[in-house]
């Protein structure tokens, strides 16, 4: 067959494929340029060999009428098709697979049957594509076709493999063309058939394109970047996904699936007052931040962490700083004195004496002392002197030579 004619010498007949589609179809992907326009049909008869000019067109709705592409399978007209599912190869290749809306049955318990058309598309332009229906000749159906025709007691599942359960062939197909009113491209001369599935065409290797790094990510494992290979990330420490995913997997349209991972730095909480204490330094709240307290005059760390980081967990190390008001020691007893006033032994207490009866402060003593911020006490203890006599003072005089004492008036 020569692939440069695409017109043969018989009547064209107005043929329509029906696609069911719908925004929430996302199992049947037809190649854009397809769908709504009309398409020239070439193709040979498997059954008589006769070639076979018609019009071809793929619908975006379920619409069914005579003039679709219709089989007699024992009595019954199949003339109506939904597009089930599709297997993208490359940019200019993909293989759809569409499903009969009606069943028949070959007899009283031979149970109902659907038939299915695996179609393999090429593009040569946007207005020229050939494409091989992926299937042997049914000989029980009328007109002889290439036809995936199950038996009622194997139906397969919609979404089951696309190649290995319905486009499976021993005798290899003839090529056919499609091609936009009105246009003259031409199929090449070397358009061939590959197989879809495990082929060993290099075009029909799906490969989506290498991710760019994703910040504050490792890769912990990718199986690699062809159809279905998978690439998953971790957030590294400290950091938290809040948008895309994690796990991205190459998707036959040569995209990934899902979006990039976003990982955002871990923020603790905000750390309530804690009494006694003041912040010197903090450098904010998220991972690996420190804030740092300094007890107040007067007072000293007795548990708890004088500084704490922000954890990758969103917690803070250590505990909350305790800071208790210093104590100062007790004070021994002070010989000829008593204690008049005392307000306790912390910082800022104070204990006041007075010197007993007959007694009397010496030169610089101080008779309050005040519990001071490092824990001491302020001044000396006090001292007190016996006094002798209103007016009068002791002055032991002694000559040298009949060692006698006498009083005298106080000066």
């Amino acid at each position: 067959m020569d692939f440069n004619v695409l017109f043969f010498n018989s009547i064209p007949v107005v043929i329509h494929l029906l696609v069911f589609s719908t925004d929430s179809d996302a199992n049947c992907i037809l190649p854009p340029e397809l769908k709504n326009m009309e398409w020239i049909y070439n193709y040979t008869r498997p059954d008589d060999n006769q070639p076979v000019t018609t019009t071809l067109r793929f619908q975006n709705t379920i619409l069914t009428s005579p003039s679709s592409i219709n089989f007699n399978a024992f009595g019954t007209t199949i003339d109506a098709w939904t597009c089930i599912s599709n297997l993208t190869l490359s940019n200019t290749e993909s293989v759809v697979l569409f499903k009969s809306d009606s069943s028949y049955t070959s007899g009283p318990f031979s149970g109902n049957r659907r038939l299915y058309l695996c179609m393999k598309f090429t593009k040569v332009t946007d207005n020229l594509f050939y494409f091989y229906l992926l299937s042997d000749v049914d000989n029980t159906i009328v007109p002889n076709d290439r036809v995936f025709n199950p038996p009622a007691n194997s139906i397969p599942a919609d979404t089951d493999p696309l190649c290995s359960t319905f486009c499976q062939y021993s005798t290899e197909p003839k090529i056919r063309t499609l091609q936009k009113t009105g246009t003259i491209d031409v199929v090449p001369i070397d358009a061939a058939l590959c197989t879809p599935c495990e082929s060993p065409c290099e075009e029909q290797v799906v490969t989506c394109p290498d991710l760019a790094a994703v910040n504050f990510t490792t890769i912990t494992n990718q199986t690699g970047t062809n159809d279905q290979d998978t690439i998953t990330y971790a957030c590294i420490t400290g950091y938290e996904l809040t948008s895309g995913s994690l796990t991205r997997q190459c998707m036959n349209d040569q995209t990934w699936s899902e979006s990039v991972p976003v990982c955002e730095v871990v923020a603790c909480p905000d750390l309530a007052v804690v009494n006694f204490t003041s912040i010197t330094t903090q450098t904010g709240t998220n991972y690996q931040d420190t804030i740092t307290y300094a007890c107040i005059n007067g007072y000293e760390l007795t548990s708890g962490s004088q500084t704490r980081q922000c954890m990758a967990d969103q917690t803070w190390s250590g505990s909350v700083p305790v800071c208790e008001i210093v104590a100062c020691p007790g004070l021994a007893a002070v010989n000829f004195a008593k204690i008049t006033a005392q307000t306790g032994t912390n910082y800022k207490d104070t204990i006041t004496y007075a010197c007993f009866t007959g007694y009397e402060p010496q030169y610089g003593t101080f008779l309050t002392r005040t519990c001071k911020a490092d824990g001491t006490w302020n001044n000396h203890p006090p001292s007190c002197k016996k006094t002798h006599g209103r007016g009068y003072g002791c002055h032991c005089c002694r000559s040298h030579t009949s060692h006698r004492s006498r009083w005298s008036p106080k000066k």
